[in-house]
């Protein structure tokens, strides 16, 4: 008994010397390492929204609605494994780290995925559509076991508020670098074309993203490696592993309901917005190839200097704030240029109208991924448990079925408003297009900021959850109904 009595005061005791441990200032080497596999994460997952529907009807052939659906059955695999991979993760002993050797497992397999699904082996058509409904499932469950627990990492690496949005702002930073290479695909895959052994526009496009996933790759293990030690070894180990490590915690968290409202909102935002964009710029402002390219390429270098400002926010501010800001000035920016000076052939307006709103295409993920931690330390301060994978997860199914509801929504109302690919749009064409552009994109910005702006948790707020929970590990008595606002039902 004594025995015992010991080893639970020496654990409790390594604890707190871990918990201490982890609000000391990470090492600038370490950051830059972490934010790398992000370059592959976003990557992918932006070229998939932005480039899927395009390549699967102007480059493959198949009908946009067709090209909705692959995404659709994908997300709908997604709803089953992200919890499932989040609530494994945190099931995991941490000693032997609950993240990041998912990092190392899936770092090859997912550079395939991300080959695969821009590559048209020619199948025929009914082979070709059942080959990328594999292929959409193969790639989401790749993303999944990446991407849930390399973002639950950040909420293990450090406790401290301002580092986490550090962690986010370069995390951003290497996922703005990876579409910058990626923005101008179409006209890179037009390039490749005039080498001799490229014999069609849809093999260019299989070689260009050989190349991406095999950038891809690197950049996981990058990050795998330089994460090496800075896993929370000492985090309790969840007591159940079942669905009701989801709906005693995140679903009852109201800073957690809030922070992923706005987060759909803003994933639906973004798919309009990428998945109509190429439409847009080709048929209604009879942009060239390159001029889309430079648009796009440009907007993505442009977002790199937004990088700095909105972390500033963060800070200075708060996270809330730094969101509701990047996201106002993207909603006003779809109002203002496509309807008052956006004109045909001017790639000028259109790169300052994306210099602008690429603020809020940042702070989607610059922001969201501070935020889902700091939602976790209120679970921990009610139930005592941390589940970063099981709060990553249910962020990031969220993302993917907003973002394949979108895209499934927008080739459908993209065919009804009598789009015909490679052809001369009607008027009435013309002007769905700049709709589903402007004014969808629109009103998702502004009801992300509502609900974001709707979230208990405050910085100062988030500060006293944390010293709740240090007195709670002390043994000091904490009155948990101070926090009942930050929580559904009772405390």
């Amino acid at each position: 008994m004594r025995g015992d009595k010991e080893m639970s005061v020496k654990e409790n005791n390594d604890k707190q010397v871990a918990i201490k441990k982890l609000k000391r200032e990470l090492p600038l080497k370490t950051k830059i390492g972490y934010g790398t596999p992000g370059l592959a994460t976003l990557f992918t997952f932006t070229m998939f929204t932005t480039y899927g529907l395009y390549f699967f009807t102007d480059v493959v052939g198949l009908s946009a609605a067709f090209a909705g659906i692959i995404m659709m059955i994908g997300t709908l695999w997604d709803a089953v494994t992200d919890p499932l991979v989040g609530m494994i993760s945190d099931k995991r002993d941490p000693k032997k780290g609950r993240r990041r050797p998912f990092m190392f497992w899936i770092a090859i397999p997912f550079g395939i995925a991300t080959w695969l699904l821009f590559t048209d082996f020619g199948f025929g058509t009914t082979a070709t559509r059942i080959y990328f409904i594999i292929v959409a499932i193969f790639f989401y469950t790749s993303q999944t076991l990446i991407d849930v627990p390399y973002t639950a990492l950040s909420g293990e690496m450090t406790l401290d508020y301002d580092e986490r949005s550090t962690l986010g702002s370069i995390r951003i930073f290497w996922a703005l670098f990876g579409v910058i290479i990626g923005g101008p695909v179409i006209f890179f895959t037009s390039q490749l074309q005039s080498f001799e052994f490229i014999t069609s526009q849809s093999m260019a496009w299989s070689v260009a993203f050989l190349i991406y996933g095999i950038i891809c790759t690197i950049s996981i293990f990058i990050g795998w490696k330089s994460t090496k030690g800075y896993e929370f070894e000492e985090a309790t180990e969840l007591h159940d592993f079942s669905i009701k490590a989801i709906t005693h915690g995140p679903l009852k968290n109201k800073s957690f309901l809030f922070v992923t409202a706005g987060f759909i909102f803003g994933i639906l935002a973004q798919a309009v917005f990428l998945g109509s964009m190429v439409y847009y710029m080709q048929y209604n402002l009879q942009l060239s190839e390159g001029q889309i390219g430079l648009a796009n390429t440009l907007m993505w270098i442009i977002g790199v200097a937004w990088v700095y400002p909105v972390n500033w926010w963060s800070q200075k501010f708060s996270k809330k704030v730094s969101w509701n800001l990047s996201f106002g000035i993207w909603g006003v920016s779809m109002i203002v240029f496509p309807w008052l000076i956006n004109t045909e052939g001017n790639v000028v307006s259109v790169i300052i109208m994306f210099g602008l709103l690429v603020v809020g295409l940042n702070a989607l993920y610059q922001v969201i991924y501070a935020l889902i931690p700091d939602c976790v330390e209120v679970d921990e301060l009610i139930s005592g448990e941390r589940r970063e994978g099981v709060y990553y997860s249910l962020a990031t199914v969220s993302q993917k079925v907003a973002a394949a509801v979108a895209i499934s929504l927008l080739g459908a109302v993209i065919g009804l408003v009598g789009y015909i690919p490679g052809e001369v749009q009607t008027p009435e064409t013309l002007m769905g297009l700049k709709l589903i552009f402007t004014i969808g994109t629109a009103v998702f910005c502004l009801l992300s900021v509502v609900m974001v702006s709707m979230s208990p948790l405050s910085k100062q707020r988030h500060k006293e959850v944390v010293d709740a929970i240090e007195r709670k590990e002390k043994g000091e008595k904490v009155n948990l109904s101070e926090f009942k606002d930050l929580y559904v039902g009772k405390i």
